[in-house]
Order: structure tokens, then C-alpha cells, then sequence
């Protein structure tokens, strides 16, 4: 009776409350105003069952329905309240960007609204002004699909309501919501949430040039040279005091620290966040970051929209886990309508052990701290700052891509005061990692070998978050945008490239520090690789069993690998910058042809001939039994493959239309055959086993590639087809390649690689 009592003094406290609003509201259908203060949704608990009282004021306008799970997912939707009848709507509408373009519910689905639920007044409840129904189906046993696709095995039985709570505008209600996951039943917290949403700010329109992420993530087509209809994400920064260059703004970009996060690390954290704050300050906005620590945060606080936390990944301390790199990543609220990031959270999930590894494998023979193990706290937190750093900016807004690269002079490489202004990459967005270029002799200090935030950086957030003047135009603002990214005009290192589906050119590239010369960057790579394998050995003598140093060798030569794709770009590559279609020049600007065929020397030698301290180093001979694994004999068959990819050839093909790539493709193709099977133009035929593998490889690919079958049509479906003209070269290749082992079987009766040769034949025999 005293539960129903208090609950009766609450509804009539919000409905005067309400009634004191009357009149302050123009109508039912106007979005919430920042000046305005109005009624929110309230939450109660009786008798296991949730309810929800809503206001008039409240129905039909948009909010926030969020769920949280206990990883990093957060699911989210806008939804309206509405009244029909004697019913409570439950309603996801499609929204209107201020783009100008509809978001529709679901791709390709023409529905301007779509029921979620629908419940019943609870009247016993309900006062004048004020309906209350019981949602408490909607959060346990309702399957939701939050976006196309998703669905989850539910099991009623261990599914729980634990608890809700009433902040300001904003309703947080938590669940133990029984799933199966992994073939098990688990119990797994899940927090819904409901809150309200502001007026729409400013929006800035997207921009392709730019690496900036649109209001729906995964919205539009981000691979094409194009401009689709859409917002960027960013967040809602205004100046405080408008009239000054530069203003702390109303309303700052506001971290929590997690409590779970070792103090030892908090500072290279914190100090991750505060590099950007230069780059807004470009953009007219000084203390636009404030990160905070705080000994305790509730469930509450860690699940309300006014909270963006940077987490302390769990995994890394679960057994099966704990030598992975897991990675960091972020997780988004965003207002669709106009892209404004509405909470944005960080998650670290790499352990101390994988940035020590990652460090040494490229550092090593730079730093002498880097050379033992335990590496100094202070190498491990450096790392964390950076990837902090990085995954900062997606907060913000910014993609992964490539921003930049293949502009920086590699004769700035081992310049201080070049790393010190521009660091060794333009931008922190790139999978760059750490410097392993420069070379000991350079005496860079080791603080210089780390990403940072960059001068790409700081012209992608002074082109997304510079606040125009009210009395500016739309052209004013339109033409000052433009002559931002117009910069890219003069200054290579802003431009933005996307490499989602296809490596075009040195500038897509991933996992090295790409320079305007792969070729001479690569060479001073492979000089600290050869270091860092030297030093393996001694860097592991106190470890029990060799389970590290089987992780850094590894990890040495895949970063071997990354070297060789790097100088594989160039080889029917093209130097890239967006534009549109006004701005004089070409977006794709090949590579020259000496340059390329350079860098086809560089692979010959390097990637298909590896020297013997990387195949077989001394340590190897200790813990290993068979050829099985190679793993640098997969690399070499991935390089091959990745040599002759179908768009690779048609890149080659169309290069043929312009001056100075005259039959480009066969001689491609030529010399790359003549540099697989260098034996055969030498006295001695002898095949070393590792080339034989290559050898066959190669053959096996050939044949492959002329034995495809004509099955598709269209453009679409034709990206991974050969042509009929790559064909008959390839053709050409095999018919020459048989002739070539015939003549050689003949001269070399009693070669020791006649068997070897004679199975190339036997393949090569399944050709006409």
C-alpha cells in the first residue's frame, strides 16, 4: 500500500510539473530546444514488472532507445512515443538527415515508420497529462532488431530485470538477459537505455577527400570517387564567447578514466587525449578536451549518453588470451539526423606483453631499453599513448584509411627537426607503428620513433570542426571548406586515401612507414630486421620455453612481408589524390615505368631470394623438426598471387593507353618470369627447394588463370575475372616458360633438379 501511495505522489508531482510547462512548449512535435527544460520519462518497479510514466510533452518526439552490452557493442535507435486510442506506440521512425536525404529503416526498404511495441494504458496509474505502461516485455523477452539482421537466442528462464534508474532526461533500466552464446546459456548484463535528444546542430556535409565517417557508419559506399548525401559524425562543439578566434567551448569533449585502469598507466592515457588539443585549438577551440580520473563508476554513470569512458579491456587477462593483440577499437552513439557523436568510448584492449613485443620487433636495435625483457614502463606506456591517440580520432570522427602517405621525403627520415614538427607519418590514423627505418647510426631518440598525433590530423579537425560565423553565408562556408581541402593541392600529406578493397598504389598500404621511395625505405627496414633477428636469441635467454621467441620471429617476419607487399604496390601502381571534378589533373597518376621495374628488381632479389639468417636463423635449428611451418615460404606463395591478382593485370592493361607504357603487360609478365626462373639461363640448372615451391606456384597460377571459366556478365561481377587479353599474354608466358625447361632438360641431362624440372613439364603438359 506504500509502494502504491508514493507512487501516486509521484505521478501527481510530475503532473504538476508538467502543467507548470504548458505553454512553454510550442507543440507536441517540435524537437527539443537546448533553452528548453521540459518532462522526461520516469521509471518505477512493482512487483517485478517495469513501468514507464510519459508525459504528453514526450510523445512524439524523438529520442534515444540504446542498448548496452558488456562488451563493446552498443545498439542503438531513435524512437517516438506516440497515442493512438487507448494504445501507447511504440515507433521507429525513418529519419531525416539534414543532408537532405531520408535514412530509411531498413536498405532499400520504401517505410516511413516501423511499430517496435504496443502496450496498453496501465490506468492505474496514469494521471491527467501523464500515461504509464509496462514496457517490462520489451527489455526481457522481446527480440529487437537494432539493426538488419540481428538476432540473438533468447532464454526466458535466467532472464532477469535487476534494476532502473531516472537521471536527467534519461531513463537507464538493467537486465540479465539469458542468451546462448558459444553454445552455452549465459546470463549477460544488458542496460537499456532511453534519453533525449537536443535540437539538430550544425551539420557538415560529407566530403570524400576527407577521412571522416558518415552519421551511419557504414551508411554510404566509402570506396568510390564519390559524394554521396550524408553528414560526417563529429561532436557538438560551440564557442562559448563567439566573437574570438579562439574560445573554450560551451561544452567540452569530457572522458572518464576507468577506474580499472592501473594508475601507472593513466598519464600516457590521458596524455593519448591531449595531443589533439593543439589541433582543435586550429579549429578555434582552446581546452575542447578534458579527461578525468575518479576513483568509482557506477553501472549507472558507465551507461548513461553523458558519459564517454576509455574502458580497460578484460580479456587480456583470460587464459587463451593473454598472448593475443586484441586490438583497441571505439563505440559510437550517434544522432543520425545530423551525424553528432553523442558519446563516444574508447576500449584498450592490448596487454602490456603485446606492446613490448610489437615495440622490440621494430625497435629493437634503435633503443637499447627495448633490447631485454621487462621492457621499461615507460616504452609500454608510450605505446598506449599512441594508441590512445589513434583511437581518439575515431572518436572524433576520423576513419582508418591512409592519410598522406607516400608524400614524406625519405631524406627526412633521420632529420630531428623534421620528426620533432611532423613525426615520421602526417597523421596518427595510419597503421604505421613505430619507426623501423631510421638506423642506429642516426641517434633519433627513441620518443621520436613513436606516432603521434600529426599535421594531417590537424587539418582533417580544422576542416570538421571550425565554427563559422551566424552571419557567414552557406556559399562563405561552402568556398571556405573547399580552399581547406583545396590545401591538398600543394601539401601531399593531407591528402585522404581509402583502401578498402583494393591496394592501388604505395599510398594504401599498411603496417610500415611509407615514404616517396618504398624501395630505399624497405632496404633500411630489412637492415634493422636482420638486427632484431640477431638479437632474439639473447633477448629470450630467460624464458623458460620458447613460446616468445617463437611470437617475435613470427612477428618479425610478417612485418618482412609487410615490407615486400609495400614495394609489390608500386608494380602497376598509381600515386592517388581525390578531387573533384572541377579541380585540374587526374585523381590516379601511375607510377613511373622506372620505378616500377626497379622495384621489380628489389622483389627478385629480396622477397623471392631471402637471405639465410632470415629463412633459417641459428635459433631455429634448436626448436624445430620439419620445413612445416614456413612461414616465409607462405609469404612468398601470397606474394606471387598478390603479383598477379586479376586488377593488378586490368591496372596494366589500361596503363597501355598512355605514353610511355606501350605492351606494358607482357613485359611485366616477362620479366617477371625470367626472375622466378633465373636457372634457366644459367649453366646449372639447380633449384633450391624453397624457389622449386615458388617455381610451381607460379605455374599452378598460370594455368589456373587460363582454365578460368567464362561465368560472369557484368562489371560487377567481373572484378575478380581475367581478361581474354591477360589471358592470351598469360598463355603466351607458359608456351615460352615450356619451351625454356625443355631446352634446359636437354642441356642438364644430370642436373639435380631434373625431377624438378620435369614436374614443371608435367604441369606445363596440361596446356595444349
Amino acid at each position: 500500500m506504500k509502494k502504491i501511495l508514493l507512487i501516486c505522489f509521484l505521478s501527481m508531482y510530475t503532473l504538476g510539473y508538467a502543467l507548470s510547462m504548458v505553454g512553454k512548449v510550442k507543440s507536441n512535435k517540435t524537437i527539443l530546444d537546448k533553452s528548453e527544460t521540459i518532462p522526461f520519462l520516469t521509471s518505477f518497479i512493482e512487483d517485478d514488472q517495469l513501468y514507464l510514466n510519459i508525459p504528453n510533452q514526450v510523445l512524439d518526439r524523438p529520442m534515444m532507445f540504446i542498448r548496452y552490452d558488456q562488451d563493446k557493442k552498443r545498439e542503438y535507435m531513435q524512437v517516438v512515443w506516440s497515442l493512438h486510442k487507448e494504445k501507447i506506440l511504440l515507433v521507429v521512425p525513418s529519419i531525416q538527415s539534414t543532408a537532405g536525404i531520408i535514412l530509411p529503416l531498413k536498405p532499400k526498404l520504401d517505410l516511413s515508420e516501423n511499430i517496435l511495441a504496443v502496450f496498453t494504458l496501465e490506468k492505474k496509474y496514469s494521471m491527467v497529462g501523464n500515461h504509464c505502461v509496462n514496457i517490462t516485455d520489451l527489455v526481457l523477452r522481446q527480440d529487437i532488431e537494432w539493426k538488419p539482421g540481428f538476432t540473438e537466442a533468447l532464454v526466458p528462464q535466467i532472464t532477469m530485470l535487476m534494476g532502473a534508474k531516472d537521471l536527467n532526461s534519461e531513463v537507464i533500466i538493467e537486465t540479465r538477459r539469458g542468451i546462448i552464446m558459444e553454445r552455452s546459456k549465459i546470463a549477460m548484463p544488458v542496460f537499456f537505455g532511453f534519453c533525449a535528444l537536443e535540437s539538430p546542430m550544425k551539420a557538415r556535409r560529407y566530403d570524400y577527400r576527407m577521412g571522416f565517417w558518415n552519421e551511419v557508419i557504414f551508411g554510404i559506399d566509402y570506396d568510390g570517387v564519390k559524394n554521396s548525401i550524408a553528414n560526417i559524425s563529429r561532436w557538438r562543439l560551440e564557442k562559448k564567447y563567439e566573437g574570438q578566434d579562439v574560445s573554450i567551448p560551451n561544452k567540452p569533449i569530457t572522458f572518464i578514466l576507468s577506474p580499472e585502469i592501473p594508475k601507472k598507466w593513466r598519464p600516457y592515457i590521458k596524455a593519448g587525449i591531449e595531443e589533439w588539443l593543439p589541433a582543435f585549438e586550429s579549429a578555434g577551440f582552446k581546452d575542447a578536451l578534458v579527461v578525468k580520473e575518479v576513483d568509482t563508476l557506477s553501472d549507472w554513470q558507465q551507461h548513461s549518453i553523458n558519459t564517454s569512458v576509455i574502458y580497460w579491456g578484460k580479456k587480456k587477462y583470460l587464459r587463451g588470451f593473454e598472448n593475443e593483440t586484441l586490438g583497441a577499437t571505439v563505440t559510437k552513439i550517434i544522432d543520425e539526423r545530423t551525424g553528432e557523436i553523442l558519446q563516444g568510448n574508447i576500449h584498450l584492449g592490448n596487454s602490456p606483453q603485446s606492446y613490448a613485443e610489437s615495440y622490440f620487433i621494430r625497435v629493437a636495435p634503435l633503443d637499447k631499453r627495448a633490447q631485454k625483457f621487462p621492457l621499461p614502463d615507460e616504452i609500454i606506456g608510450k605505446m598506449m599513448q599512441s594508441t590512445t591517440a589513434h583511437e581518439a580520432g575515431h572518436v572524433f570522427g576520423l576513419m582508418d584509411g591512409n592519410y598522406g602517405e607516400y608524400s614524406y621525403p625519405f631524406e627526412k627520415m633521420n632529420d630531428i627537426e623534421w620528426l620533432e614538427k611532423m613525426g615520421f607519418t602526417p597523421s596518427v590514423m595510419n597503421y604505421t607503428r613505430p619507426n623501423n627505418i631510421v638506423q642506429p647510426e642516426d641517434n633519433i631518440p627513441p620518443a621520436l620513433l613513436i606516432q603521434k598525433v600529426g599535421p594531417t590530423d590537424r587539418h582533417s579537425i580544422l576542416w570538421a570542426y571550425t565554427e563559422f560565423p551566424h552571419e557567414a553565408s552557406e556559399d562563405e562556408e561552402t568556398a571556405a571548406l573547399e580552399r581547406m581541402v583545396r590545401s591538398q593541392d600543394s601539401t601531399p600529406w593531407y591528402r585522404y586515401t581509402d583502401s578498402n578493397h583494393e591496394v592501388i598504389g604505395p599510398a594504401m598500404t599498411d603496417e610500415v612507414v611509407e615514404t616517396n621511395d618504398p624501395v630505399r625505405s624497405t632496404t633500411m627496414a630489412l637492415k634493422n630486421i636482420k638486427r632484431v633477428i640477431k638479437l632474439l636469441p639473447e633477448a629470450c635467454s630467460n624464458d623458460k620455453d620458447n613460446s616468445r621467441l617463437e611470437r617475435l620471429y613470427d612477428g618479425t617476419i610478417q612485418l618482412w612481408y609487410h615490407q615486400m607487399r609495400h614495394v609489390v604496390s608500386l608494380i602497376g601502381g598509381y600515386d592517388i589524390q581525390y578531387k573533384s571534378i572541377n579541380q585540374p589533373g587526374s585523381i590516379y597518376t601511375p607510377i613511373p615505368l622506372e620505378v616500377q621495374e626497379e622495384a621489380m628488381e628489389f622483389l627478385i632479389k629480396n622477397a623471392f631470394n631471402p637471405p639465410q639468417w632470415l629463412t633459417d636463423p641459428d635459433f631455429e635449428a634448436k626448436r624445430r623438426y620439419s620445413v612445416n611451418p614456413d612461414r616465409i615460404l607462405e609469404y612468398q606463395q601470397s606474394l606471387i598471387i598478390e603479383l598477379l591478382r586479376p586488377q593488378r593485370l586490368k591496372r596494366f592493361e589500361y596503363l597501355e593507353k598512355q605514353m610511355g607504357f606501350e605492351e606494358v603487360t607482357k613485359k611485366y609478365l616477362s620479366n617477371l618470369q625470367a626472375g622466378l626462373f633465373k636457372e634457366l639461363m644459367s649453366e646449372s640448372a639447380e633449384v633450391e627447394p624453397r624457389n622449386r615451391e615458388i617455381q610451381l606456384t607460379y605455374i599452378d597460377k598460370l594455368i589456373w588463370i587460363i582454365q578460368q571459366e567464362r561465368v560472369n556478365i557484368t562489371v560487377e561481377e567481373r572484378v575478380f575475372d581475367y581478361t581474354d587479353y591477360s589471358k592470351g599474354l598469360v598463355m603466351g608466358q607458359l608456351i615460352s616458360l615450356k619451351k625454356d625447361i625443355a631446352r634446359a632438360v636437354k642441356r642438364n641431362k644430370n642436373d639435380k633438379s631434373m625431377g624438378h624440372w620435369k614436374l614443371c613439364l608435367y604441369r606445363l603438359n596440361e596446356i595444349p
